[in-house]
């Protein structure tokens, strides 16, 4: 439960924490949070066990590329006449929008990921809904597809999905081929907003859902933004404060020496470069991303990689960073976290190398290539 500001930027420094690079910067989710603190509204969560079986229970998220604008974008939304916002809470249209194509009522939502956006948005709609939502996620870390959540490895319609963006555009999935179609989809209505946009989908009874949540992580956010800030506090170094409430570890320490990036499909491909510092001197880490960081390689050999979480933060306060921010000359340090719920054959087609075009590239648990 957020009693407090100072629990408000625990949670979302915490959710960002787990964003593996992606899931949207902490200052936006900050913000949005923050709107229903100030108007006096309940922020809580729930665990998924005190929900009716035969409630009805939605995901809601932002989706698109985090990449930050170019001048040519900043020129093609003009010529669009995107200069003039009008819908505040985009989130909150969208399952609105999906309860007027379902003709239901959701009584909770369940934040999509984790990460700086994806779950403070969701506690923040919920609020404004005045329903529940869930103390867990589909995922236990940010992904850069919806169709790579647990709830596909479950067999959970996706459709119908609604999306409404800043600007007013309202549309309406009822139908799809298939997840990957969905995603690529909802991508697509990304791309013209020039921003990410909202979404809901994966309309279920809570007894339906119940085997997919990833539990307790919204509580964890919490307790690991508090335990970062506690660590500054008391002159103790936070990456250590993060990997160990995460149950991780520091994987690597260096400077950011190369960041190169495009914007691709609705997506932010990012191939960093990190030169060793300290214990780490003479070695180097490298990092690919498709919105979150994926794999990376010590020294040239396969390091690790998705499904398990590589997140890096500043060294000098422990502050996430994500891909959009990350720049030549930052100090990290790079935490990783083990994410055992994908460690199956469809978990790791879902969201392993392979699925990243590196078929060559066998998956090994975080744990087993620490040593």
């Amino acid at each position: 439960m957020i009693k407090t500001r100072t629990d408000l930027e625990d949670f979302v420094r915490g959710s960002t924490l787990y964003g593996t690079g992606g899931g949207g910067p902490q200052e936006v989710g900050k913000r949005l949070l923050n709107g229903s603190f100030e108007e006096g509204k309940a922020i809580t969560w729930v665990d998924i066990e005190t929900l009716d079986d035969d409630d009805w229970i939605c995901t809601t998220f932002y989706m698109g590329s985090i990449a930050p604008l170019t001048e040519a974008d900043r020129d093609a939304m003009k010529a669009l006449g995107l200069e003039e916002k009008s819908e505040p809470r985009p989130l909150v249209r969208a399952v609105r929008e999906l309860e007027r194509e379902l003709g239901i009522t959701f009584a909770a939502i369940i934040p999509v990921e984790l990460g700086g956006i994806n779950s403070p948005a969701p506690v923040d709609a919920a609020a404004q809904l005045g329903i529940h939502v869930v103390d867990g996620d589909l995922a236990g870390r940010a992904v850069p597809e919806v169709a790579q959540t647990t709830p596909r490895l479950g067999g959970l319609p996706i459709t119908p999905m609604t999306s409404a963006d800043a600007w007013g555009n309202v549309a309406v999935l009822r139908e799809t081929h298939g997840y990957d179609a969905a995603e690529a989809i909802g991508k697509m209505l990304s791309i013209p907003a020039y921003e990410p946009i909202g979404l809901a989908c994966f309309a279920a009874k809570v007894k339906d859902m119940k085997p997919w949540v990833v539990r307790g992580t919204m509580t964890r956010n919490l307790n690991t933004g508090r335990a970062v800030r506690e660590a500054r506090e008391k002159g103790e170094d936070p990456a250590d404060a993060f990997a160990r409430t995460a149950e991780g570890a520091v994987a690597f320490r260096g400077t950011v020496t190369v960041k190169n990036w495009e914007s691709k499909g609705g997506y932010m491909y990012v191939d960093l470069v990190v030169a060793g510092s300290g214990t780490f001197a003479g070695q180097e880490l490298k990092i690919w991303a498709k919105n979150e960081n994926h794999l990376t390689w010590l020294n040239g050999e396969e390091f690790v990689m998705s499904p398990d979480l590589i997140q890096c933060v500043y060294a000098s306060d422990g502050d996430p960073i994500t891909n959009s921010d990350i720049k030549e000359g930052d100090d990290v340090a790079v935490v990783v976290i083990a994410n055992p719920l994908y460690r199956t054959p469809e978990g790791i087609a879902l969201l392993g190398p392979a699925h990243y075009g590196f078929e060559d590239v066998i998956y090994r648990p975080v744990e087993e290539v620490l040593g």
